[in-house]
């Protein structure tokens, strides 16, 4: 009786620290402004706190898998899939958006204006860590770009360097995402979304990671479902 007793109260002792340790959310640094939006909205709403990781995803991945201690990631499902990051759920938010952005004082009209003399440094997310790198490097092959524009791009880590390349002039274009560079305005100048057909559908949202006992993992999904979690994930162009 006494060993069944101490049983009960270890498990009790578990359920009380996972209810009590904050939710921890990873994600894409590409999904930063949105995700910080999602989850004060959440706090506000539900009185529940939130920790917010941010990174590029295969940072994100492997902490997932080592810490034991990210409770939820989101980011692009096949991504997740390909990494063998094991998801007790995945909650779709919206279809992600490729686009093509360019600094101020110049103007593009379409993805085949890389190859013209006048574009001499495009930079784009690492394939191997960012969606959108893999998503752009698609759409190049398709549109029969790839090797005219190869010697011109600038292969960086996460989509926010990529946007932030851009508002700086250091580059003549980038391969971003639509969520990163909506509301800059005349900080650069202008986008255009790359035609949906040249690279497979990502689709974006929040994964529970299988064996996460935080309680709050559950209430943020709803949340993610609500009306309110879905007219900010439309704001952010998902």
């Amino acid at each position: 009786m006494k060993r069944l007793a101490l049983a009960v109260l270890l498990l009790f002792a578990l359920v009380a620290v996972a209810q009590a340790e904050p939710l921890t959310v990873a994600s894409g640094a590409g999904y930063k402004k949105l995700v910080t939006e999602l989850a004060a909205a959440f706090e506000s709403k539900t009185g529940k706190k939130t920790e917010l990781i941010f990174g590029n995803m295969g940072q994100i991945v492997a902490q997932a898998k080592a810490s034991g201690k990210v409770h939820m990631v989101i980011g692009e499902q096949s991504f997740f899939k390909q990494a063998g990051l094991d998801l007790a759920s995945f909650t779709e938010l919206g279809r992600g958006v490729l686009v093509l952005a360019w600094p101020k004082g110049a103007q593009l009209t379409s993805l085949a204006d890389l190859a013209k003399p006048g574009v001499q440094r495009v930079a784009m997310p690492d394939p191997a860590r960012a969606i959108y790198g893999v998503a752009g490097k698609e759409a190049l092959s398709r549109a029969g770009l790839t090797e005219k524009v190869s010697g011109k791009l600038l292969v960086v880590a996460t989509v926010p360097q990529v946007t932030t390349y851009v508002v700086t002039g250091e580059v003549d274009a980038g391969l971003t995402n639509l969520t990163d560079v909506m509301g800059l305005g005349e900080k650069i100048g202008g986008y255009l979304n790359v035609d949906q057909g040249l690279y497979a559908p990502i689709s974006i949202g929040a994964g529970v990671v299988s064996g996460s006992r935080n309680q709050d993992a559950a209430a943020f999904v709803a949340f993610l479902g609500s009306p309110q979690g879905r007219e900010l994930a439309k704001m952010h162009g998902l």
